[in-house]
């Protein structure tokens, strides 16, 4: 927010006099020092005056505005920006996102549109951190980004630069095979690898990025809708070294063990949805969360996830002391030339061109 003041205000008490002295001088213009007699005026009266004479008569104009630009620039006329100051810190949370095939499900939508289980998180986790018309937003939280299938991946460390973090959640794709010119699928291993879940390693991973946070308040907002099916730990191991640490686990079940709209990739770039039934085990989620202090929420389609995210959003906030600061900067060089101008202008016309006598 721009704003303005003069940070020597006292300087423009000068402006008073100054306006005596203009009306002064106006008053005596008015009244004729010198006289000289005339039988008759009618013919001088139709004498238009000329230009010189029109610019003799704006000469005290030149004056006083002169020195008003310099009472002004006295004054010292400061534009700055008005900022507030955050006292406080927030907390750390690191979003561990689901990426694995089964994320793929087309069992949620947005605005009455299906859509897959990854892009109906997107929304939500970006609107959580951005803010909405449902979500007041976290500025001044320190965010991380985790996703996982087989592979876990720390996309983004905590960072106030929100942006960035939701541009690189954009990103996260489900894997999907890719098929060479004869229908073969290329690198299977990996997509199978690809398509599990490794609870137990996102959880560690979370827990490395915030254990070295300065904020006291470490929070994992970890998003899944399957069982660990591979990894080096299992999600006990994630639970203690959790716990090690202090890191509170809010869980979210997203999806249900119900069938569901399932894309399957043809060789020739086509998609068939087919209905199937995908594994899902609360009761490790809700395991987690009760362990670590957090809560468990099950999740099983938009309204529902915005309404889970809306509750971590309350449970979740601290208090901050805001402090109003200001930044100036001086303004005072430009009147300060131009009142230095119009004075010098003013005596070069009245002591040359348009001097009087007497």
């Amino acid at each position: 927010m721009t704003i303005f003041r003069f940070a020597c205000p006292w300087f423009l008490l000068l402006l008073a006099p100054l306006a005596l002295a203009a009306v002064r001088a106006w008053f005596r213009r008015k009244t004729p020092t010198t006289y000289m007699l005339f039988s008759t005026t009618a013919e001088l009266e139709q004498i238009h005056p000329s230009v010189a004479m029109r610019v003799k008569r704006a000469l005290p104009c030149l004056y006083y505005a002169g020195l008003i630009c310099l009472i002004l620039a006295l004054a010292r006329p400061q534009f700055g920006s008005r900022r507030t100051h955050v006292v406080g810190n927030g907390i750390s949370i690191v979003m561990c996102v689901d990426r694995s095939g089964s994320m793929a499900a087309q069992d949620f939508s947005i605005n009455g549109i299906p859509v897959d289980r990854l892009q109906a998180v997107k929304k939500t986790f970006r609107d959580f951190v951005q803010g909405s018309s449902k979500f007041k937003g976290r500025p001044n939280d320190l965010i991380a980004l985790v996703t996982f299938g087989g592979f876990v991946d720390a996309c983004c460390p905590l960072t106030l630069d929100h942006d960035s973090l939701v541009e690189l959640l954009e990103k996260i794709e489900t894997p999907r095979p890719l098929y060479d010119r004869n229908g073969n699928v290329i690198h299977t291993q990996i997509i199978d690898e690809e398509g599990g879940t490794a609870i137990g390693d996102a959880l560690a991973t979370g827990v490395d990025l915030l254990k070295d946070s300065p904020n006291k308040t470490k929070v994992v907002v970890l998003l899944s809708d399957g069982v660990q099916t591979t990894g080096a730990l299992d999600y006990i191991e994630g639970i203690k070294i959790a716990k090690a640490y202090g890191v509170k686990v809010y869980a979210i079940g997203a999806g249900s063990s119900d069938p569901a709209p399932f894309p399957h990739y043809l060789p020739d770039g086509g998609v068939v949805m087919r209905r199937a039934v995908l594994d899902f085990d609360p009761e490790a989620l809700q395991t987690i969360a009760e362990a670590t202090g957090g809560k468990y929420f099950y999740a099983g389609d938009s309204k529902a996830l915005t309404r889970v995210c809306e509750e971590i959003d309350n449970l979740e906030r601290t208090k901050f002391t805001a402090g109003v600061y200001a930044d100036y900067a001086d303004s005072y060089r430009l009147l300060l030339a131009i009142g230095a101008t119009l004075l010098t202008l003013y005596v070069a016309l009245a002591t040359t061109r348009f001097r009087s006598f007497p």
